[in-house]
């Protein structure tokens, strides 16, 4: 007789995982302490520690005006917070739509999302990230003329 287990390799990541790992990081720290609101450029930092769920987290600071521009996160699904100021995410399907996320609010996607995601509020604004399986590679995009346009694939290492 023969019986198949599961293995971890077969485990599907969802934008529940990513959720999950925002909450227990929220849980234990006080992300807020540790960012220096003064810098004119948006800045990113991986946060060590990797959850239970496998996810990995970034935290974001956000100056006015500041965008990430067109992108996906490869196959990753994922999950933000703001937990500063007001961030405006675009998401694209055949026309640009617009959300503003305000303090406390939560966004999880799948590993399919496409968004650009900017700061028009009028001060700096910081935001949790958790992305499962963790980052590996992001797609850039471009409209151009109604249209989503690859422009170029980043990996891990290159510029993050």
């Amino acid at each position: 007789m023969t019986a198949t287990f599961p293995t971890a390799h077969a485990r599907t990541h969802t934008s529940f995982d990513a959720r999950d790992a925002l909450a227990e990081r929220l849980l234990t720290d006080d992300l807020l302490a540790s960012v220096d609101l003064t810098l004119p450029e948006r800045t990113w930092v991986r946060l060590d520690a990797r959850t239970e769920s496998g996810a990995e987290l970034w935290l974001i600071t956000w100056p006015v005006g500041s965008s990430t521009g067109w992108h996906d996160h490869g196959s990753a699904s994922g999950a933000f917070t703001v937990l500063r100021g007001t961030l405006t995410e675009y998401t694209f399907a055949g026309v640009a739509t617009a959300r503003t996320l305000a303090t406390g609010q939560l966004r999880q996607f799948d590993g399919n999302h496409i968004h650009d995601v900017v700061n028009h509020g009028s001060g700096t604004a910081v935001s949790l990230h958790a992305y499962a399986p963790s980052l590996a590679a992001m797609t850039r995009y471009e409209l151009v003329r109604g249209r989503l346009q690859v422009t170029g694939v980043e990996n891990r290492g290159e510029l993050w």
